[in-house]
């Protein structure tokens, strides 16, 4: 296990920089920065404007700009917003940590349902559940976010159920304030995980081992939860290690919509105010984010699949390979 946490880690290193290296060249190819602004305002000479260029090394070549940033990425600031005038980590962070909370919650959400209705439907094919399942699924895939988001926000409008909008950082979190925000991202989540739970669980219980539980007069809850709902959770765990990188990455029209101060908002704002060291740190923060959910389903698949643990450990070394064929 230590070994594949230690390769995936330095994996991630590699992608981080490459990644880094992408983004900062492509921004800088798209033209402009945050000074662009007082290039076209009749009230700043353009000596101002160059001096402000040299000070904030904006004159510079592009290699020395990316070297400059990397060691300041590196030392943990991150470098210096345009817009807010202090270093990007000190915003990011209590950003990060409002998403980080959101896609908890989100996550948590999506489990239950899919795994309460999926048992269900499982049990009982072309049932109830099994129908109401179905269409679950088709409707919470095939409705877009932003028409969620806004129906949250009819909602919390006429019922007063839940605050939002002006959430900002001073605001206090609380559930009342996270619920919609997780409600409408688990949407389509819940139809993912539903609908692979359903098809994963049915095809475990259909295997010869579940056959075997029940010929030893266990009871059915003991069968479907504790030998074929861990053979069907396999997919799930993949899942949820891309979907938690993307609850990080993809949640701006949601936090945009509802007005929660999230990383998806701080990278609209860095957009539209062409603040490239702030954006920069959002960016590296949700591949970050990417990188650690699929570790986590690296880690968790082998916790919950012994078969993966014992294929890594009588996997032939090159020495054991070379013994072998001598």
């Amino acid at each position: 296990m230590l070994k594949l946490i230690t390769s995936r880690v330095l994996q991630g290193v590699v992608v981080l920089f490459v990644v880094s290296a992408l983004t900062f060249g492509l921004l800088a190819a798209a033209g402009g920065d945050a000074l662009s602004a007082f290039s076209s305002d009749p009230h700043v000479s353009q000596d101002a404007v160059r001096e402000l260029r040299r000070l904030y090394g904006l004159d510079q070549p592009l290699p020395l700009r990316y070297a400059r940033w990397l060691g300041e990425f590196a030392s943990g600031r991150m470098g210096y917003s345009f817009l807010y005038r202090t270093p990007v980590s000190t915003i990011i962070l209590p950003r990060l940590l409002r998403t980080v909370l959101v896609a908890a919650v989100t996550l948590a959400l999506a489990w239950a349902v899919a795994l309460a209705l999926g048992v269900q439907a499982a049990r009982r094919p072309r049932g109830l559940w099994d129908r109401a399942s179905g269409a679950l699924v088709l409707v919470a895939a095939s409705t877009p976010r932003i028409v969620l988001a806004l129906v949250a926000l009819a909602v919390a409008a006429r019922t007063n159920l839940f605050p939002i909008g002006g959430a900002g950082e001073a605001s206090p979190v609380s559930l009342s304030r996270v619920l919609p925000s997780a409600i409408v991202l688990a949407a389509p989540l819940v139809a993912l995980f539903l609908a692979q739970t359903r098809e994963s669980l049915r095809a475990a219980l259909a295997e010869d081992f579940v056959t075997v539980a029940r010929a030893k007069g266990l009871t059915e809850r003991a069968v479907v939860l504790r030998h074929a709902l861990r053979a069907a959770l396999n997919p799930l765990i993949t899942i949820f290690g891309y979907s938690l990188g993307s609850l990080v990455s993809g949640s701006v029209i949601t936090e945009t919509v509802l007005g929660w101060q999230g990383l998806g908002a701080l990278s609209v704002e860095a957009v539209r105010g062409r603040d490239a060291p702030l954006l920069m740190g959002v960016v590296m923060v949700t591949a970050t984010a990417v990188l650690l959910g699929n570790l986590a389903a690296d880690v968790l698949l082998r916790l919950n699949d012994p078969r993966l643990r014992r294929d890594e450990t009588s996997r032939p070394t090159p020495r054991r390979a070379l013994s072998a064929a001598r």
